[in-house]
């Protein structure tokens, strides 16, 4: 295996970013496809590789696993601030393939992500289900309305939210996850698999219930699995495997 930390400008955020990649190349398994990683709130794409097995499963696989850096986009173009959406989802795939060769295939092209990085997965897979066969979130924020109306919300985050999705924190359809799957239904277009997975002490765990509830009554497969867990490393570092036996049947 290798892992790689690639400092490139980009024309879409105007600025240089950091993308880490896990790269099979030398295990002579390269098959396994492409997984965008998408980290969360709090963190930046080392995490994912400094505090899990990832490369351990990517080896397992030969799945090239790409994770760029975000901040605290919340994987948007921001209302006052940087084109984040548009970077992971047409930037970031055409340098990398590029740079990689990697293989375009759709059906071995997912993506997932935790916290943040989870609504940020589903997302991309909503809005862009031509390219990712299946999308995993870990914890993820599933209902960015009710998020963003947590009354326990400092009020320094809901300045930084204000940032992101405006003053009046209005969401938009396209930044709507039920709105997004609506629409794909509607628009009868391809639907990806989805796997949602959240500890029952988390405290999102809700809003999870409730997306899995919503999603697993409509067309898509859908799969909803909780488990004993809070908002950490620990949960997320059992569920990768979980994330693997989806991704991988």
């Amino acid at each position: 295996m290798a892992l790689l930390t690639v400092e490139t400008g980009s024309p879409t955020l105007r600025m240089t970013t950091s993308i880490s990649i896990i790269s099979p190349v030398d295990s002579g398994n390269t098959t396994g496809g492409t997984l965008y990683l998408l980290h969360g709130a709090g963190d930046n794409a080392s995490t994912w590789y400094r505090l899990t097995t990832i490369e351990q499963y990517a080896n397992k696989y030969g799945c090239t696993v790409i994770m760029p850096q975000v901040g605290r986009s919340y994987y948007t173009d921001m209302e006052y601030g940087l084109d984040y959406f548009h970077y992971v989802t047409q930037e970031l795939p055409e340098l990398c393939g590029r740079m990689m060769r990697l293989d375009d295939d759709p059906q071995k092209t997912f993506v997932a992500g935790l916290s943040m990085g989870g609504y940020g997965a589903l997302k991309c897979a909503l809005t862009y289900p031509e390219r990712y066969s299946k999308v995993v979130s870990l914890s993820g924020v599933t209902d960015i309305q009710k998020r963003l109306k947590d009354p326990q919300m400092s009020t320094d985050m809901a300045r930084e939210m204000a940032g992101t999705f405006g003053k009046r924190l209005q969401i938009k359809p396209d930044q709507d996850l039920y709105a997004l799957a609506a629409k794909l239904v509607d628009d009868e277009r391809k639907l990806p698999s989805i796997l949602t997975c959240c500890g029952s002490e988390d405290p999102f765990v809700e809003m999870n219930r409730e997306f899995a509830s919503h999603m697993q009554a409509s067309l898509y497969t859908f799969q909803y699995v909780e488990t004993p867990g809070t908002h950490e490393w620990r949960f997320w570092e059992e569920h990768l495997k979980t994330t693997f036996d989806f991704l991988y049947n």
